[in-house]
């Protein structure tokens, strides 16, 4: 199971009441469900009666062989946004993008390890809208049909992880195996959570990835055989990729005057100077007694 979203899929159906609708065949022009998302899948659809001033909006799930759609829950609605009690007639069953999708800053729905958000993938020549256009390779990644677009990951819980799977099934992805760095030039892969299936170009082939708190701020999705085919991705994270440059000052939990930052290894810690040495609110250090020799790891005045 996947959140699937995808244009042109309409339909008609002759169901009535508040049930699993049946989906019939496919408007001229448009894709079935079965086709455009796939059976097991979820997507947000729309129905809306030919003839009656009923409609309904929301977020659904097809069976097995998408020819069934499950109202899951309701966005909007003709009745008080909740489930429409359709009256007989036809309706039109479409896939949509509901208005609270777009109106919320960045909103983006759970992917689990069992139902990720399926990003599917294909490789075609890049053109101006590249940013990398005129270095590296001559093909560019393609994102839901948007060339190689900047993303943004949503995940900070590491007991739920949010998943994306870059499907990567269609043949044009042959040789072309999408992978995670640190960096554009792809100097250092990033495989934390990262997962792979099949060769791409063929069936069931993709590349997961599973988004926590962790999960570095910056990464590259690039191609592991050629260069600057991708783009990157920013999510929300406790990692800093790359050096932390502050135009401000840097403040601790607590930032009592006389305390130094000191290096134990795996962190800096505050350290109260004690003693026969005093550190005054400008940084000058005061020493009374005897010095004993040892290593400084680091220190800086902590104000």
């Amino acid at each position: 199971m996947a959140f699937i979203l995808n244009d042109r899929v309409k339909v008609t159906s002759t169901t009535a009441g508040t049930g699993v609708f049946a989906l019939g065949g496919a408007t001229a022009g448009f894709e079935t469900f079965a086709t455009g998302i796939g059976g097991s899948n979820t997507t947000y659809y729309a129905i809306a009666h030919q003839s009656a001033a009923e409609f309904e909006v929301g977020f659904g799930t097809l069976d097995a062989d998408g020819d069934a759609l499950t109202r899951t829950y309701i966005i909007n609605s003709s009745n008080s946004d909740a489930a429409v009690n359709f009256s007989s007639g036809t309706k039109d069953v479409f896939c949509t993008m509901p208005a609270s999708k777009v109106g919320l800053p960045f909103p983006q729905e759970y992917g689990s390890s069992s139902a990720p958000k399926v990003i599917t993938v294909k490789v075609a020549s890049k053109s101006g809208s590249h940013p990398y256009q005129g270095q590296g390779s001559g093909s560019a990644y393609y994102l839901d049909g948007l060339e190689s677009p900047a993303l943004r990951f949503a995940g900070v819980d590491s007991s739920y992880k949010y998943y994306y799977r870059f499907d990567q099934s269609d043949s044009t992805n042959s040789s072309h195996p999408l992978r995670f760095y640190l960096d554009a030039a792809k100097n250092n892969a990033y495989t934390t959570g990262v997962t792979t299936n099949g060769t791409a170009g063929s069936s069931g082939a993709y590349t997961q990835i599973a988004v926590d708190a962790n999960t570095p701020n910056i990464l590259y999705y690039q191609c592991s055989s050629h260069s600057l085919m991708g783009n990157h991705a920013v999510t929300v994270s406790n990692l800093i990729n790359g050096d932390l440059t502050l135009n401000s000052k840097l403040k601790m939990p607590d930032n009592t005057s006389g305390k130094i930052l000191v290096g134990d290894g795996t962190s800096y810690e505050e350290v109260a100077i004690s003693g026969d040495a005093s550190l005054a609110s400008n940084g000058a250090l005061t020493i009374t007694g005897g010095v004993t020799q040892g290593f400084v790891i680091a220190m800086s005045v902590a104000l």
